[in-house]
């Protein structure tokens, strides 16, 4: 599990530093992996959503869901974000896709009373 972990660090181009402060857990909790210990169930879930990955690819190496090449490079940019840019990024992406919708909704208006 901790050569997973360490591997994706290295693929999304993350410190251990950047991690623990990202998930909100110990400063120390990926030299404790290093030394034997193992992550909490609820931090595997955190780890496996953080880097987009399913829990059975942290715990097992299993891949169960397939992510796009694009998805994943999108990702990657997404984590070397700091954590308060990711938050506001976020929430624009959101204000971005209600913009659309409501354009969507208001070009699809005129049709319907024409009927």
């Amino acid at each position: 599990m901790l050569d997973r972990i360490l591997a994706l660090l290295k693929e999304n181009g993350i410190t251990a530093k950047k991690l623990t402060s990202d998930l909100e857990i110990s400063n120390s909790s990926v030299s404790d992996w290093k030394k034997g210990s193992k992550p909490s169930c609820d931090v595997v879930v955190k780890l496996a959503k953080y880097f987009g990955v399913s829990t059975d690819y942290i715990l097992l190496g299993e891949k169960s869901v397939s992510i796009s090449q694009e998805d994943q490079d999108i990702l990657k940019l997404f984590h070397q974000l700091p954590h308060d840019a990711q938050l506001e990024f976020r929430g624009e992406l959101k204000g971005y896709i209600k913009c659309l919708k409501r354009q969507e909704e208001d070009t699809a208006e005129p049709l319907k009373k024409a009927k």
